[in-house]
């Protein structure tokens, strides 16, 4: 994948990850702060209304209170009649303003020394002017003769508004500490999330790679001889017998190229399902390994055959068919005269095993971490001599993967390869 694209995808993911989980924690600290706020002070506005409400009903006028709760009393000039009751509090409290005009309305004051009120501003009702003189009196107003017209009720909120503040602190450092972590996590899940992505771009960049080679080469050799085949029209066939079957050895492989990718593309696509049917497994593996027995003794090479499984077995015959193939026909292309190939097959705890071991040439510690990838050879000098396209092997396994099994591949001894194939049993009769 190209480097900037790839850098601009992992950037966007990171900072698309990151916007949000910093929006929902950023949506999470709103409502909690919210709550919090509202649970403190819905105590003190249900106080302030129960005051109001029991002055409304009884027609009392409220006493100063203390430090907590307190009541400030006005003329109808907007003088507080009640300030010698106040004591010291009279001196900072007698800065407050009478507003007629938010009667029945919770309110906020906030005075020089950093002390806070929640208020609510209420007119009293009519009494009988004997009764509010012997209240002033009692109150010590400055003048006597004024009569309270409106009780401005106040609660303390300084605590209150302390708590919240230190809240708002912890809030905002534990949302700072959130985005970081959000930050740090999106970073971590977009290099997870991009890892499969750039794998498997890679992977295709080198399928395709990998085909485009093998087909142009066939192609190439067959569009040569047949240009050399034009510049000979009055030959005869006979004549140019090693072009044609050149040609001709060229297009099977083209042929079998082409079916291979046909099932690689399938099984990527998951079109392609495995068709079970019970079989009696001794009988049809021996068919397999039978034709290839004659091969190697025409090639003069030792082939020796130990399957010992038995019982009917669930599985597909189709595939596995062609799973020992492939196995015996790399066997066979890289195993010299006069060596060995053995093919075993045993039941162990409840899973088929089948082992194909050569006395070939072998197969190096990295290519036995990549033998199963498409394309890959591991001898390439020899691949265009012995046929090989390197997706055999990718077949194999992707038709092991099917039945649930694994597919290993191990050094025999003194030299060569063993290939071990686990099929776990679905139903043995």
């Amino acid at each position: 994948m190209n480097e900037i694209v790839t850098k601009k995808q992992r950037l966007k993911m990171f900072l698309t990850e990151a916007f949000s989980f910093s929006l929902i924690f950023a949506i999470l600290g709103v409502i909690i702060f919210w709550t919090f706020q509202h649970t403190l002070f819905s105590s003190v506005n249900q106080n302030l209304e129960h005051q109001a409400s029991q002055v409304k009903k009884n027609g009392m006028i409220p006493n100063p209170g203390d430090f907590k709760t307190m009541t400030l009393l006005f003329n109808k000039s907007g003088e507080i009649v009640n300030y010698t009751a106040l004591g010291d509090r009279g001196t900072t409290l007698s800065k407050i303003q009478l507003k007629t005009n938010q009667l029945n309305v919770m309110q906020t004051i906030d005075l020089s020394n950093g002390v806070s009120f929640k208020t609510m501003l209420i007119k009293l009702p009519k009494q009988q002017s004997q009764t509010n003189q012997n209240i002033q009196g009692d109150q010590g107003q400055k003048n006597s003769g004024d009569i309270p017209k409106y009780a401005l009720l106040m609660e303390n909120i300084t605590a209150e508004k302390q708590s919240v503040s230190s809240f708002l602190k912890v809030l905002l450092v534990s949302f700072f500490v959130f985005a970081v972590l959000a930050i740090t996590i999106s970073w971590w899940l977009v290099k997870r999330n991009m890892q499969p992505v750039l794998k498997s771009w890679q992977q295709q960049q080198d399928f395709v790679d990998s085909a485009a080679h093998e087909l142009k080469t066939p192609l190439t050799i067959i569009q040569n001889k047949l240009e050399l085949l034009l510049t000979k029209p009055n030959a005869k066939i006979k004549d140019e017998y090693d072009p044609i079957i050149l040609s001709l050895s060229e297009i099977r492989r083209l042929t079998s190229l082409s079916a291979d990718l046909l099932t690689l593309a399938k099984a990527n696509s998951n079109m392609t399902v495995i068709n079970t049917e019970n079989i009696d497994i001794s009988s049809f593996l021996a068919k397999i390994v039978e034709p290839y027995q004659e091969i190697a003794q025409l090639d003069n090479k030792k082939f020796t055959i130990d399957l010992l499984a038995s019982g009917k077995i669930i599985l597909d015959p189709q595939r596995i068919h062609q799973l020992l193939v492939i196995l015996l026909d790399n066997a066979l292309k890289y195993t010299d005269e006069n060596a060995q190939i053995e093919v075993k097959s045993e039941i162990v705890n409840r899973q088929l095993v089948i082992e194909v071991t050569d006395n070939g040439r072998g197969i190096s510690e990295k290519g036995k971490q990549h033998v199963f990838d498409r394309f890959y050879r591991d001898d390439k000098s020899g691949a265009r001599e012995t046929g090989g396209t390197g997706l055999g092997l990718a077949i194999a396994k992707w038709i092991v993967d099917m039945h649930k099994g694994k597919i290993s591949v191990h050094d025999a001894f003194p030299h060569g390869s063993k290939f071990i194939v686990n099929l776990p049993i679905k139903n043995k009769i």
